[in-house]
């Protein structure tokens, strides 16, 4: 699984966007991020932060048009927050513990032995999953 990489901008967008699951038109996120708000960005800026968040399937778009640059653009997060969080995990144990739950445990508690109510924590843990 490819690992997804953001900008801090791009994630401020994707943020923005989870706040309510729709869809956005180009002209409702640029009253938010664009050149009249606190974020001051100009047009083609945004339309950068788009187009590579779009790339990186973190948005889908959608033209309102027959030819696909022609006609509004709407905007939607691809994956919900928890979608993006399990991706990047998931890429973070492949990537850096082969896979291994055990090995990420490991190294996330320092290699010290973990307490009984810790133990029992996590029992508890997978026995509801």
């Amino acid at each position: 699984m490819d690992e997804i990489i953001l900008t801090a901008s791009e994630k401020e967008i994707l943020e923005w966007m989870w706040k309510e699951d729709k869809e956005y038109s180009y002209k409702d996120i640029f009253l938010q991020f664009g050149e009249n708000s606190d974020k001051g960005w100009k047009k083609q800026t945004l339309y950068t932060f788009l187009s590579k968040m779009e790339q990186k399937g973190v948005v889908s778009v959608r033209y309102n048009g027959e030819r696909k640059f022609q006609g509004k653009r709407y905007y939607r997060a691809a994956l919900n927050r928890q979608q993006y969080e399990q991706r990047r995990a998931r890429h973070l144990l492949d990537s850096y513990f082969d896979g291994s739950l055990n090995q990420f445990m490991v190294a996330l508690n320092g290699g010290e032995k973990i307490t009984s109510d810790e133990a029992d924590e996590l029992r508890k843990f997978l026995e509801d999953i």
